[in-house]
């Protein structure tokens, strides 16, 4: 089962390319067909077999001999791992892992786009968010009125945030916690927005001791709420458990 999980991870992960490439270009998802972006060539099925299309055409288009970024096979073998880790984690509970399968191509989907754009698209924030609250129906482990004041929790507190520092923070940022406060509920959601500043910062600390960042420098907040997010949704439980313990 777990090769299973990994090859629909791939395969998941060969269509969240698509949506990294084309949602901020504001392209249709669906057409036209996967395509070489120098030459047009339309690829071949066996062209898109996640991974293994990669290494055996060794990095290049068939066509024009172009060659095809790395990313492409990594968004799609960190997808089959983020997948295999949710059916580990959730296997026993269909409606959580199904959750987390979601939640976790949404939060690889707006990192990379995040980081490459700066923005995180309403069209995907706003709708994870009510992707999340109508799963939230038939997930055992947290209620609709969790999952609504996680949404206002995680979200109203960025927003505060935003207001007070008079724009520091995007509404793409607010939108995003807002959407994970539907999955993780409210106290998770707020703890990941602390360990999402923490993380930026501490990848951001090199830069600045090193002068090439300033503290005014602008960088994306996103992927670190992503993966403080992610963190929390796989071992919550043991975070707050290990927490509780050193304090209680």
């Amino acid at each position: 089962m777990i090769l299973i999980i990994f090859i629909l991870g791939l395969v998941i992960g060969s269509f969240l390319n698509v949506v990294i490439y084309r949602v901020p270009e504001g392209k249709s998802i669906i057409k036209p067909p996967s395509h070489c972006l120098e030459c047009d060539h339309r690829l071949s099925p066996i062209e898109l077999i996640p991974v293994i299309s990669y290494i055996v055409l060794k990095g290049k288009c068939s066509s024009c001999d172009t060659k095809i970024s790395l990313r492409y096979p990594a968004v799609e073998l960190v997808t089959g791992i983020v997948f295999v880790i949710n059916y580990l984690q959730l296997y026993y509970n269909i409606m959580n892992l199904i959750a987390g399968l979601i939640l976790s191509s949404i939060l690889i989907v707006l990192t990379l786009i995040d980081y490459d754009h700066q923005i995180l698209p309403d069209s995907i924030t706003i709708g994870g968010l009510f992707v999340g609250l109508i799963l939230s129906i038939f997930r055992p482990d947290i209620t609709v009125f969790n999952a609504i004041l996680g949404l206002l929790v995680a979200g109203g507190f960025l927003l505060i945030i935003a207001y007070a520092s008079k724009g520091g923070l995007g509404g793409g940022d607010i939108k995003l916690m807002a959407m994970v406060g539907t999955f993780l509920g409210p106290l998770s959601a707020f703890a990941a927005i602390f360990i999402g500043a923490l993380l930026g910062l501490l990848a951001s600390l090199p830069g600045i001791l090193s002068g090439e960042l300033s503290r005014k420098s602008k960088l994306p907040f996103g992927p670190f709420l992503a993966g403080a997010s992610l963190i929390f949704w796989f071992w919550g439980d043991y975070l707050w458990e290990f927490y509780l313990s050193i304090f209680i």
